[in-house]
């Protein structure tokens, strides 16, 4: 389903996947919604966990992590020169005018992945630029849509860099916001004082 979406994806693709017959299948799951709404929950707890774990939860700054999070997408892009996509973003453009419940749940785990950035942001905003003129959870909302856009034009130009680009404009925009200047740690610091990408 994340490759081809829910519906060019037969139960015979999915059982023939996982090593299992029909009957197998609907020991576990009623219907093929059934089994994309527990994949898509369990999507968005494993990125919420590669999250969670990631090094820039350790870093006591609430805008060090910011900036963290942002590497962290970053790194995570160009590990591979092609995303797979979003399930949940795949399923929402497909099925959100068919399949209210799948449009909910991944309303849902965007929303999730919002807050989650929004409480770093908040906190950063109290303490670095009380005064600015943004609201953190309208931030936050931005960089889920940039995310998510970002993977739909990286899938039709086949590269990441369009999506490395957009997240890298992104953090200079919040450099902006909070007038501070980042320096990406490691390896991406040193790709960054080269010359730029074509």
């Amino acid at each position: 389903m994340r490759s081809r979406g829910f519906n060019a994806t037969s139960l015979d693709d999915i059982c023939a996947a996982a090593g299992v017959t029909k009957g197998g299948f609907f020991h576990y799951f009623k219907s093929k919604d059934e089994i994309a709404r527990a994949a898509v929950t369990e999507f968005a707890a494993a990125k919420a966990r590669d999250f969670q774990n990631a090094p820039f939860r350790k870093l006591a700054d609430p805008l060090d992590r910011v900036f963290g999070r942002l590497d962290f997408a970053i790194e995570s892009a160009t590990a591979t020169r092609t995303t797979k996509g979003c399930l949940i973003g795949m399923l929402a453009q497909e099925m959100s005018f068919t399949n209210p419940t799948l449009r909910i749940i991944c309303g849902e785990s965007f929303l999730r992945i919002g807050q989650d950035f929004e409480a770093d942001l908040a906190e950063a905003k109290a303490i670095h630029a009380p005064k600015a003129a943004f609201d953190p959870g309208n931030l936050a909302t931005l960089y889920v849509t940039i995310v998510q856009g970002s993977v739909i034009m990286a899938k039709a130009a086949d590269s990441n860099a369009v999506m490395v680009e957009n997240l890298e404009q992104f953090r200079h925009y919040i450099e902006v916001l909070f007038c501070r200047t980042h320096k990406p740690a490691g390896k991406r610091a040193a790709r960054s004082q080269g010359p730029a990408r074509a």
